[in-house]
């Protein structure tokens, strides 16, 4: 996706990669810029690699949707490693920063050695302990994760209540408690106390 855009200032933001066929891979991913948006996405939707791209807009600045692309060397070796990639966002000079988690440090190590293998340029910048020890669960954690990105914690925010349910496809009410119940959980760790 990066390399789909390297002449333009753009903000990638990857929720989650699957595989597609063979070779390719098909994510959630929001793109902002200050740039036309319309020529962003149509230098995406026809690059000879997408099969399709969806998006819906957000706000003259920014959109939401989905890309498969048919051939992709990083999701071809995340799909060959034990990793799942659950988020990912532009860092500047053509670089992604991947968010992954996996079962042990030798599977991240794999995944840099089939990156490497797959021709990527990677950096591995840091392991950290496992983030299940917070007590959130993975939807929990995923939507907090999303929120927390996307500016929903910002003053002003950058995405509301309703569009964080409109991407989960969850009423806000059930949306509420769910990012509730989370930074229940956070704090409960932080600051040592069990919550009730």
């Amino acid at each position: 996706m990066i390399q789909l855009l390297q002449n333009h200032n753009v903000d990638i933001r990857v929720f989650g990669c699957k595989p597609y066929q063979s070779r390719g891979g098909r994510g959630l991913v929001r793109l902002s810029s200050n740039e036309n948006m319309k020529d962003i996405l149509n230098k995406i939707r026809s690059h000879k690699d997408v099969v399709r791209a969806s998006f819906s807009r957000e706000s003259d600045q920014a959109v939401m949707g989905e890309v498969i692309i048919d051939k992709c060397a990083a999701c071809n070796a995340l799909k060959q490693s034990d990793c799942f990639m659950f988020s990912s966002k532009s860092r500047g000079e053509g670089w992604l920063e991947w968010a992954v988690a996996a079962e042990s440090n030798s599977a991240i190590h794999d995944l840099v050695y089939l990156l490497g293998k797959n021709k990527c340029e990677v950096q591995l910048t840091r392991i950290s302990g496992s983030s299940g020890a917070s007590g959130l669960t993975l939807r929990q954690e995923e939507i907090l994760q999303f929120a927390y990105s996307n500016g929903y914690y910002e003053y002003p925010r950058r995405i509301n209540l309703s569009a964080l349910s409109r991407i989960f496809d969850i009423s806000p009410s059930t949306m509420s408690e769910i990012l509730r119940a989370g930074q229940r959980r956070i704090f409960s760790e932080y600051f040592g106390i069990q919550s009730l």
